[in-house]
């Protein structure tokens, strides 16, 4: 059989382990396991729901919804202050970063990442036939503009940038983000995924630069991740490039109808956020408490980047998985050796997982 060479010792994304296999293996029920490796929300989008049943017995399931999610649109554009020329609605996050990728990166390319962050920034790169130039962040994590540009060449067509960071959890200052953008003269994407978890965005900078698009996602802060809505914001003219490659139908009717009802409830969007917030801040100072065992990152996300002291991230993981909760394991991602990187839960959850990595720990 004959693939594409670019698949030959490819770097594939980690997939999460489902639920059910880490179950079997630690001796647990389905139900026991505590999934706190995906970054997603503890909080159900009940407004959202009550809408979908209200609606599922007259969905059209039978038939494509509209291509264009106008009334999808319409509550992206209220929320976001743009107009429905600058907007592209996409099956999640990750088919935006796709759409971007085909619209600015050719076979030869070079596309340049900060890193540690989202790795199928790379992944989409490279499956073009790019060359990735990795930039790596500071001591801290911070993005460092000055090497960014300076890694800017001819081949350069595409910068991804991730702000506030993933798995980092920082974020960098839109001056920084910009400078970038107006200097490159190059395509940059910037991942917003998290921006209601503190509550900074570059978006307005679309309104100037033909070159930046704005990527976003409904599955954080709205509680959608298993729904797929996304979002791109950028110039009329650029949305009109990235919408010759994206594709027909990719969400469904039901999607659709869920990311309008969550536009439609943004109350709820927002009570959550602040409950996670909250849990964010109390769960940090918890893990800064056993500091010389643990180091704990300050995070403006909805999750908390940590390295264990004295202890491998490997064991720390399995033996809390023994215990129902999972973490998202980096060991293997250069600038985050060593470290793991849990979602903010519940309360309960938080306090569950503070106790163990401090008996854990011996904190």
């Amino acid at each position: 059989m004959k693939t594409r060479k670019v698949l030959e010792d490819f770097d594939a994304y980690g997939w999460e382990t489902p639920t059910r296999e880490i179950a079997t293996e630690v001796g647990l029920e389905p139900e026991q396991i505590v999934r706190l490796d995906t970054n997603t929300s503890p909080y159900r989008p009940d407004a959202a729901m009550r809408t979908l049943a209200r609606l599922l017995p007259k969905v059209g399931v039978n038939d494509y919804p509209d291509t264009s999610y106008h009334g999808l649109a319409e509550g992206i554009s209220r929320y976001t202050g743009k107009g429905l020329d600058r907007l592209v609605v996409t099956n999640g996050a990750d088919e935006g970063l796709d759409i971007t990728t085909k619209v600015f990166v050719d076979q030869g390319d070079e596309v340049i990442i900060p890193t540690p962050t989202y790795s199928m920034y790379r992944i989409g790169a490279q499956l073009m036939g790019a060359k990735v130039k990795a930039v790596p962040r500071g001591p801290d994590f911070e993005l460092q503009a000055d090497k960014v540009l300076e890694a800017v060449g001819p081949r350069t067509s595409l910068i991804f940038l991730c702000n506030p960071n993933n798995p980092t959890g920082n974020y960098s200052p839109i001056e920084e983000v910009e400078r970038i953008v107006r200097e490159s003269g190059v395509g940059v994407l910037l991942d917003e995924a998290y921006f209601e978890m503190c509550g900074k965005t570059a978006i307005d900078l679309t309104d100037k630069y033909e070159n930046l698009i704005v990527c976003r996602t409904m599955s954080k802060a709205f509680s959608m991740a298993g729904v797929r809505v996304g979002y791109l914001v950028a110039k009329a003219r650029t949305v009109e490039v990235l919408n010759k490659v994206r594709p027909p139908n990719s969400l469904s009717v039901l999607s659709v109808i869920l990311g309008e009802a969550g536009f439609s409830h943004l109350d709820e969007m927002r009570r959550h956020v602040r409950a996670t917030v909250r849990e964010r801040g109390r769960l940090f100072v918890e893990l800064r408490k056993m500091k010389g065992r643990l180091t704990a990152f300050p995070s403006e996300t909805n999750f908390i980047l940590i390295r264990p002291e004295g202890a491998r991230a490997d064991d720390v993981q399995k033996r809390l998985m023994k215990k129902g909760l999972v973490l998202r394991n980096l060991s293997k991602v250069r600038g985050a050796e060593n470290c793991l990187r849990c979602t903010v839960g519940s309360a309960e959850t938080n306090a569950r997982l503070v106790t163990e990595l401090k008996e854990i720990l011996g904190a």
